[in-house]
């Protein structure tokens, strides 16, 4: 049974396979904006990019929850733990 009211999703950020798996499962979703709920990180990806994607997760009222990899966290421990 289907429920009308619109829920909260998940938000990944994550290495390639991380993230994958997350959208097989179907957690992918796109805001109103066309704003992804997830953000691969590869060798390519700078630091700053990465704070940005998770600010900007924590901002959007559509998503509760926020799954970083550990060694991806590590990278922005200085952001993660000044959010609230």
């Amino acid at each position: 049974m289907a429920s009308a009211a619109k829920g909260k999703i998940l938000a990944v950020i994550g290495d390639e396979d991380t993230v994958v798996g997350f959208l097989l499962g179907g957690v992918g979703e796109l805001n109103k904006a066309r704003k992804p709920n997830y953000l691969i990180v590869d060798k390519g990806t700078g630091v700053q990019e990465i704070e940005e994607a998770f600010k900007g997760f924590c901002s959007r009222d559509d998503i509760a929850i926020i799954l970083i990899n550990q060694h991806i966290a590590e990278m922005i421990r200085y952001a993660v733990g000044f959010t609230s």
